[in-house]
């Protein structure tokens, strides 16, 4: 019998070993399934579960991130509840899953994630700090699927983050 208050995450219908993922191939109609099911257990844990592993991930790759959110920078007070970082925490898990939800409609994503891009310029953010935030969300993926987290699993989220980073920075940058 199921306690109450337990989420049980549906089975996957998705092969998370084989075949393998090209993580330089285009996303595919299996790298989509993989990261839907498996994000789908992630998000059982709630965003700000989440939203703080990917932080402290963020912060442990590159220490001086924490300065891109100036309410945060003192550490006593940086993971309080309702402080102005777990409000983005949440924000950025809340993106992460429109973003995984709307993987299969494009037309509606990739508008969105040009916005979100335009915006982080303005706060500062640079076209390397994408690639903290693919890492840290790829060490937390590893953290909160465990055994799930394989190999195909690893390169369907690289694939799909790959495209979110090139699209979110694609003309707001210019090299």
């Amino acid at each position: 019998m199921a306690a109450v208050g337990v989420n049980h995450p549906a089975p996957l219908s998705v092969d998370l070993k084989s075949p393998p993922v090209d993580v330089n191939g285009p996303i595919d109609a299996r790298d989509i399934e993989l990261v839907q099911q498996t994000f789908a257990r992630v998000a059982m844990l709630g965003s700000n579960t989440v939203g703080r592993l990917l932080f402290m991930n963020i912060f442990k790759i590159a220490p001086g991130a924490v300065k891109l959110f100036p309410l945060a920078n003192c550490e006593a007070n940086m993971w309080r509840p309702g402080s102005a970082l777990e409000v983005h925490v949440l924000k950025v898990v809340e993106t992460i899953a429109t973003a995984v939800s709307l993987l299969k409609d494009l037309d509606t994503l990739v508008p969105i994630l040009q916005e979100l891009g335009l915006k982080h310029v303005g706060y500062g953010v640079q076209k390397a700090h994408y690639d903290v935030v693919g890492q840290a969300l790829i060490a937390t993926l590893d953290v909160t699927l465990g055994r799930h987290f394989t190999e195909p699993v690893k390169n369907a989220y690289l694939k799909v983050w790959t495209v979110i980073k090139d699209t979110m920075i694609s003309d707001n940058y210019k090299s």
